[in-house]
């Protein structure tokens, strides 16, 4: 039987031996999220408060914004000094293009994700005795999103696939106009 010491565990992160991104990227990086740290603190400043400070609105995004922005800072200074001691790495080193394939359908499910949302508006209640459900465009939107982002993260059999997006989806919609009484987008 072999003994294990507290210095034979270590954790190595996510994507272990990857190492750090070009300098370059961080540094890229850490301008677009500065940016979008900053423009939401000020949409968040810009929210009325209707009481104090504590039921603002924007109180929760200002905070997380700031984190951001402090966690920002940090990848720059850690970028900055890696350029700084010599590191000079091709931008797009190491790149997996199928990856990235997977990360740009990821995006562009979730635009249209949005748009379907935005532009495919309806409302239609149904009635079975006492119980009164709205079908949106929230229920199918959204069951597609799912179903093609769980297609695209795993390889199980696709009718299971579209049941755990149309069960989610009706639970969720369910919870939120029953539970909670908050409308769901994709209505008018």
């Amino acid at each position: 039987m072999s003994e294990h010491t507290h210095s034979d565990v270590k954790f190595e992160g996510e994507e272990a031996g990857t190492g750090y991104a070009s300098p370059a990227l961080d540094l890229i990086a850490t301008l677009l999220l500065i940016m979008l740290s900053v423009a939401v603190m000020l949409g968040s400043l810009a929210l009325p408060v209707p009481a104090d400070l504590q039921t603002a609105p924007g109180l929760l995004p200002f905070i997380v914004a700031a984190s951001l922005l402090v966690m920002a800072l940090g990848l720059g200074a850690s970028a900055f000094g890696r350029w700084r001691q010599g590191v000079r790495m091709p931008v797009l080193a190491g790149r997996d293009i199928s990856t990235d394939l997977k990360s740009l359908v990821l995006a562009a499910a979730i635009a249209v994700y949005i748009a379907g949302l935005q532009y495919l508006a309806f409302r239609h209640d149904i009635v079975v005795g006492e119980f009164r459900h709205s079908i949106t465009a929230f229920e199918p939107v959204t069951i597609l999103a799912l179903a093609t982002i769980m297609r695209m993260s795993w390889t199980g059999a696709l009718w299971i696939i579209c049941c755990v997006s149309i069960v989610w989806t009706l639970l969720l919609s369910t919870v939120f106009q029953h539970v909670f009484n908050i409308p769901l987008p994709g209505s008018f």
